[in-house]
């Protein structure tokens, strides 16, 4: 496994000190679960962002959307428990 060397600034380091004491966690492993939380989190943001560019491009091809309003009150009776058909997508006229 390779190793790294981090240099921590004094009040990072004293707060690391703080939780891995009273959890009694080794601060290595408080360090490697933060990393991958971390890599976790960039790598969803990323498949948010590519499933957004997806949709935007295919908005821009057929130039179709469906009009907030409708979105909401599409909403609203879903989360009341009613049965209702989605919105059906319209031209987008700006």
């Amino acid at each position: 496994m390779p190793k790294f060397t981090i240099e921590l600034p004094s009040a990072l380091s004293l707060r690391l000190d703080a939780i891995t004491d009273s959890d009694k966690v080794k601060a290595q492993e408080f360090i490697l679960e933060s990393i991958a939380e971390k890599i976790a989190l960039i790598a969803e943001k990323d498949e948010v962002c590519a499933i957004a560019d997806d949709r935007f491009e295919e908005f821009l091809k057929n130039r179709q959307s469906v009009p907030w309003a409708e979105v909401s009150i599409y909403l609203e009776r879903r989360a009341a428990g009613e049965a209702t058909l989605p919105p059906v997508p319209k031209t987008f006229i700006p």
